[in-house]
């Protein structure tokens, strides 16, 4: 067994770290069936689409313990709080149990933080509950940026900070996801995404550590079941850390 940060990481730990994700422009109803089926079978954290394929996703999970998850604004953010708040609303009715939603970066760095937590508070409000994770897109922040857009995630009461929409340049580095971490309080989660074809197993076991506690991406399948060969290669390794 391996512990991360005091948790042991089992399989089904491992998967309700993981929200599956389909969020690419070109995804098909055969991908969100494909997606339905995979949940079904490995019991993740949350499926994560874009908001025309909820309802299908809302329906596929019924009777399981997985969230419908829809992303809002994504990926670039820049929706004025009014539409914001209009497609929270809507995907609240038609059965999203959390929402990820993507700041107006703009504002950010412009050090407009009364206008993003403000979104944020919106979004908290008009999820009547539902968890609400919020992407601030690291690729494009310095770390004073990232600092800046925890502590608005913090003010607005959103449930989660989250690294990256997987549209950007690139995704968030180990320092950044510790950064995250490190800037907003321990009941404020940290979801990392956006490394694309990179997510392995040791990569999501770094990200854990580093962390994070949720990932989002399209290869969990694949991280669960490489886990066993994880745990056999680290069982009995003498690791020695010395400062």
């Amino acid at each position: 067994m391996i512990k991360v940060r005091g948790k042991a990481l089992t399989k089904e730990s491992l998967a309700k770290m993981i929200d599956h994700s389909v969020l690419h422009p070109e995804s098909v109803k055969a991908d969100i069936l494909e997606g339905i089926e995979l949940c079904r079978k490995y019991l993740f954290n949350s499926f994560c689409v874009n908001p025309n394929a909820l309802s299908l996703v809302v329906e596929g999970l019924k009777g399981i313990d997985v969230e419908p998850t829809v992303v809002l604004d994504f990926p670039f953010g820049s929706g004025t709080p009014a539409i914001k708040l209009a497609a929270a609303e809507d995907m609240v009715r038609r059965g999203a149990k959390a929402l990820d939603m993507v700041i107006d970066i703009g504002a950010l760095k412009d050090k407009n933080y009364k206008l993003v937590t403000e979104e944020i508070k919106n979004l908290v409000s008009a999820a009547q509950g539902a968890k609400t994770k919020i992407i601030i897109e690291v690729a494009y922040l310095t770390r004073d940026d990232i600092v800046a857009a925890c502590k608005c995630v913090e003010e607005g009461g959103g449930h989660y900070v989250k690294s990256s929409t997987g549209r950007a340049p690139r995704g968030p580095s180990m320092a950044e996801v510790k950064l995250m971490r490190d800037s907003v309080s321990p009941h404020i989660g940290v979801k990392v995404a956006g490394t694309g074809a990179f997510w392995t197993p040791q990569v999501a076991l770094g990200a854990i550590l580093a962390g994070a506690d949720l990932i989002g991406t399209r290869a969990g399948a694949k991280i669960i079941d490489e886990l066993p060969l994880m745990m056999e290669i680290y069982y009995g390794k003498n690791i020695e850390i010395v400062k």
